[in-house]
């Protein structure tokens, strides 16, 4: 019976203290020691806008608000007064739609110039957006430190982290193929992959001029209809949004606002087509099922230009020569 009444006193006084334990206040909120970047050491090409993955939080309570404490040369341990410099460049204030903003003045009415250093730092997830500004900090490797605050308090991150400004390709070259056609048929074949070449000349203004030529290096020329869109296919006209296409007798020259360029896809993703009709284009003997002039040649290609300037981009067609008739 003394056995059965003390394990009866022994529950009440569990049950007591669970109750007195229930009404202590415990500790809200817990902030990690082990926050960290996942992609860490960073990549970032010079001159070219490039987002970065927010910050793993291990578990933190949300809401964490991160802050930027410093950014350090890696190499010399100073604070990187260049990473901080201002230099103007367009924020967007409102919602821009590349479908529907096709002018300049459309295009001007949802950004505005501004002088900023070449970053935004995210409060809420740590992550950093660097702009086409970067190419004017030096190359190299930079560490930083980052204060992050719930509402358990506050705890600073050194050298959480690095990123390598790295001077890597303004442009994406994805290639070229040509094809013949027969006239007034379907009938087609492969001629040969032509050489795309993507040149930036100057990092100053905004325009590509591109150039189709001949095996031998000779320009055809558009001005006279030497070369023309394929239909509902996209053409370089496509993607010249902002500005009308420059036409010459040896290039089209388009000035573009924005980077990437081409900003929107056509039906065909980027690729542009052109046909040379067969009065222009004489095709290689044994290419074509004859030596007939009624075959036109294809040309079709795909870059894509990550940073301002002034580039060329000369598309040469093997097994092909610029011969008016």
């Amino acid at each position: 019976m003394k056995t059965i009444h003390l394990y009866i006193a022994l529950f009440f006084f569990g049950a007591a203290a669970a109750t007195l334990g229930a009404c202590n206040k415990v500790t809200s909120g817990y902030l990690s020691a082990q926050i960290r970047y996942p992609d860490n050491p960073i990549q970032v090409p010079r001159g070219i806008v490039t987002q970065t993955n927010p910050v793993d939080a291990d578990g933190s309570s949300a809401p964490v608000i991160y802050e930027l404490l410093d950014v350090r040369d890696s190499a010399t341990g100073k604070h990187a007064d260049a990473f901080f410099a201002n230099h103007y460049r367009y924020l967007f204030t409102g919602q821009f739609d590349a479908t529907v903003d096709t002018t300049v003045a459309l295009l001007n009415s949802v950004r505005e110039l501004i002088d900023s250093p070449c970053f935004d730092f995210n409060i809420h997830t740590g992550a950093f957006t660097f702009y086409n500004t970067t190419d004017s900090v030096p190359a190299g490797t930079y560490t930083y430190d980052v204060k992050a605050t719930n509402e358990s308090g506050s705890k600073i991150y050194k050298n959480i982290a690095t990123f390598t400004l790295y001077d890597g390709l303004p442009y994406e070259n994805d290639g070229a193929a040509c094809a013949w056609f027969q006239d007034a048929t379907t009938n087609n074949g492969n001629i040969s992959t032509p050489t795309m070449t993507v040149q930036q000349q100057s990092t100053n203004g905004d325009r590509v001029i591109l150039k189709i030529v001949d095996e031998n290096g000779t320009p055809f020329n558009p001005a006279n209809n030497e070369y023309i869109p394929r239909g509902d296919r996209s053409s370089f006209q496509t993607f010249a949004r902002f500005h009308p296409l420059i036409v010459t007798d040896t290039a089209l020259i388009c000035d573009f606002e924005l980077t990437p360029f081409p900003i929107i896809q056509g039906a065909q993703g980027y690729t542009i087509y052109y046909r040379i009709p067969s009065n222009i284009a004489l095709i290689d003997p044994g290419i074509t099922p004859t030596p007939d002039r009624i075959y036109s040649a294809n040309p079709r290609f795909t870059f894509r230009l990550w940073q301002d300037g002034t580039y060329l981009v000369t598309i040469q067609i093997p097994h092909v020569t610029r011969d008016p008739i």
